[in-house]
């Protein structure tokens, strides 16, 4: 999937990345992503830090969609089946996360599923703020699925023209 699509899967046509102010900053070739959760107050728990359901949909949106950046949207899904995450610091202000999957590792997730119809990619993600700390690190497993048919013209719908 190239760039412009990612970024309008994730800024233009999901509500969640829309309403956590999430972005994605940079797409790089093969398969490494970096994204941001701006600071906005929306985003804050009762103390004032980032709320830890907005680092975790951070962590699980840059994991996924580094995996899904090799796939085609109309054969194949990627969800978060799985988050272990440890808050390691105060999360203030914008937060990043990057994540990296090589095309080995995307080639062999999708051998797997064409053997058993199920197949599971296990990341390391750690979430950094702007000076560099680690606030977060996680571990996260996406489950690759066939896409169901309803979401098949969905997909079609956000392709983008060449």
């Amino acid at each position: 999937m190239d760039a412009e699509l990612m970024v309008k899967m994730v800024e233009g046509a999901c509500p969640f990345a829309q309403r956590s102010h999430m972005r994605v900053t940079r797409v790089g070739g093969e398969g490494y992503v970096t994204m941001i959760l701006e600071d906005d107050s929306s985003n804050l728990n009762a103390f004032g830090l980032v709320h830890a359901g907005a680092i975790c949909g951070l962590v699980e949106t840059a994991g996924g969609t580094a995996i899904f950046s090799y796939l085609d949207p109309a054969e194949f899904l990627v969800l978060n089946s799985i988050l272990n995450i440890r808050f390691i610091a105060m999360p203030r202000g914008e937060l990043r996360c990057s994540a990296l999957v090589t095309r080995p590792e995307v080639d062999a997730l999708v051998e797997e599923f064409r053997i058993n119809g199920k197949a599971d990619k296990a990341m390391d993600l750690k979430v950094l703020d702007t000076s560099g700390t680690p606030v977060a690190q996680a571990q996260a497993t996406f489950r690759l699925m066939a896409t169901p048919d309803e979401f098949k013209q969905y997909f079609a719908t956000m392709q983008v023209p060449e």
